[in-house]
């Protein structure tokens, strides 16, 4: 829990809004006043808003920029003839902006790369996210954006023009951006958004601290079988578990002696998940292989084995997945995979408002219903070693698929391991741009 006392001593005893601070330690912390403004003391100064740092008039002649992705944080700072006008804020929130001599760049971006933000380019903070900057004059009423993907510039988010190359794009939005300061607008607002053009990858800044390699990922057998598959789909999922343990977790992997802050730092509503899921903590600690019964299908399988499969991720690291909200609601849980043996959701309503009574047939057992992201299994026939069709399935759904041939019915193993193989390919990727 914030020290809210301290913070408001550190404030010179005005009153602060009581929120948590962006930013705690020993000798830095963001916070914000009841007027909702954003302060920062650092290193024993305390800074507020400098307002002739909107005022200066000489023109960028360069920009260093450094972010924490994950907590949507950013140092943004502009070299202006001889000041360095500096911005410390909140990702599509408040920023504080101050001036400083150009000298003192350099100490502060170090400053701040020691407390784990990371360097990257004024127009991208990774490959596959822009920074998006607004503009803003409030007579006569008037906003801009602007933003570089690639080579391409975008203006207002439609108004996109083709450069010769990266550099060419932003050359052009700066001089862009010289003309709408010279007609009254200001910087207002920075943020970032999925970049629809490759961007270069930032590299650590020399003499910035290094950060430890994030190991491989182990070696996964390929499955011969849908019994093998159902467990190597949860060996993968372990693995990225406990090789990324920032940004996302699996449920049934979590142990709440040494878990509970991991799950708080990714799901806002920790207390209120893990009553939610209480049956779903810590399932896999016990669980392990074995062979599969006569007749057991690879559904009964996995039901009896591993009984369930919560994946969470944090919002930052969940570009390019289908998500959703584990059981339709704000607290169960951001995830692109939730699968549930013991599934209580009933299709008695869809049936009753649909008249279509095969619906019955179907077993649910995927999250994602409400946004259509949810499967389901087709019991209306099932093939010769007991498995029955995975099709896709929503609340709106009114009529089933044609019955599939019960020997062309792919068995739920290999529908899970293929799912689970694209999956943590994608959010992998994600992650190791955040941590």
């Amino acid at each position: 829990m914030p020290d809210m006392k301290r913070i408001q001593q550190l404030n010179g005893g005005e009153p602060i809004y009581n929120v948590e601070p962006r930013i705690e330690t020993k000798d830095e912390v963001w916070f914000f006043v009841d007027s909702h403004a954003m302060r920062v003391w650092s290193d024993g100064v305390l800074y507020k808003e400098d307002k002739k740092a909107h005022e200066t008039k000489a023109p960028v002649t360069g920009r260093f920029t450094l972010y924490k992705v994950r907590e949507q944080l950013f140092v943004d700072v502009e070299l202006r003839g001889e000041q360095a006008v500096v911005r410390r804020g909140v990702l599509n929130g408040a920023h504080l902006t101050t001036r400083i001599a150009p000298s003192e760049v350099e100490p502060l971006l170090a400053r701040y790369r020691a407390l784990g933000f990371r360097d990257g380019f004024p127009w991208n903070a990774t490959k596959t996210l822009a920074t998006r900057r607004e503009y803003y004059r409030a007579k006569p009423h008037t906003s801009w954006t602007v933003e570089v993907h690639g080579d391409v510039l975008v203006e207002d988010v439609r108004e996109k023009t083709s450069a010769p190359s990266h550099e060419a794009a932003i050359a052009l939005a700066e001089k862009r951006i010289r003309a709408k300061e010279k007609a009254g607008l200001k910087l207002s607002l920075i943020e970032l958004q999925t970049s629809e053009h490759p961007n270069p990858e930032p590299k650590p800044a020399k003499g910035a601290p290094a950060r430890k390699p994030l190991p491989k990922r182990a070696p996964v057998p390929k499955p011969k079988d849908a019994y093998e598959a159902v467990d190597a789909a949860i060996a993968m999922l372990k693995d990225l578990h406990e090789r990324i343990p920032e940004a996302h977790f699996v449920t049934e992997c979590l142990d709440l002696k040494k878990d509970r802050k991991r799950v708080a730092s990714v799901e806002g509503h920790d207390a209120f998940f893990l009553r939610m899921h209480k049956a779903r903590v810590g399932r896999w600690a016990k669980a392990k292989p074995r062979k599969p019964k006569k007749r057991e299908s690879s559904w009964d399988y996995f039901a009896d084995v591993y009984g369930s499969i919560t994946w969470i991720l944090d919002g930052t690291a969940d570009l390019g997945l289908e998500m959703f909200y584990c059981g339709d609601v704000t607290g169960g849980g951001w995830s692109c995979l939730e699968v549930d043996s013991d599934s209580g959701y009933s299709t008695d309503g869809l049936v009753e408002a649909t008249g279509n009574e095969e619906l019955e047939d179907l077993f649910v057992f995927h999250g994602g219903q409400h946004q259509d992201r949810s499967w389901a299994l087709d019991r209306r026939v099932s093939s010769p070693t007991g498995e029955f069709a995975v099709i896709p399935f929503s609340d709106t759904l009114e009529k089933l698929p044609r019955l599939a041939k019960p020997e062309r019915i792919v068995p739920f193993g290999h529908w899970l391991y293929k799912r689970v193989v694209a999956l943590t390919r994608i959010a992998e990727k994600n992650l190791r741009e955040l941590v």
